[in-house]
């Protein structure tokens, strides 16, 4: 599915549809280049979510984690840095936090395959459109996410 985002209030409104669906033991899979605005995506989910604190990107620390206000935890993971990692085992050491969370993460090329059999994956790519609007992809098997999303479209 294809949406087209005009600007940061349309961002946070399909923030707004998205996040119901998030739950633990999912993985959001966020894809685009620098500055498309993963990191604004995922301040808007957390949001609705009722994280209270600042978020901000994951990349110097490879992972931030978050709590919800239904006291769910979440992680917010940057891969883009874990390719730089000598060993597969020092990167392997944050699947330890991924289950019974809800996991975010950025440039995930690297974990995807490591990830998709065992977690519900949501898959997001931003692109770049014109007059700066962004273009989101959105790949789900769930039919209620699909229907929501629908509505948009």
């Amino acid at each position: 599915m294809k949406i087209i985002v005009k600007d940061e209030i349309a961002t946070k409104i399909l923030a707004e549809k998205i996040a119901p669906f998030l739950q633990c033991n999912l993985c959001l899979l966020l894809e685009g280049p620098l500055a498309v605005g993963k990191t604004t995506f995922t301040k808007y989910l957390l949001q609705v979510l009722g994280v209270t604190e600042s978020v901000t990107s994951p990349t110097f620390l490879i992972m931030q984690q978050y709590t919800t206000k239904d006291d769910i935890g979440v992680n917010h993971m940057d891969c883009y840095r874990l390719a730089g990692l000598e060993q597969q085992e020092e990167w392997k050491i944050y699947f330890d936090y991924f289950p019974d969370r809800i996991n975010i993460i950025e440039w995930p090329a690297l974990i995807s395959n490591q990830i998709s059999s065992k977690y519900e994956i949501i898959k997001i790519t931003i692109k770049v459109g014109n007059d700066q609007e962004r273009l989101f992809t959105i790949k789900t098997n769930n039919p209620d996410l699909s229907a929501a999303l629908g509505k948009e479209g």
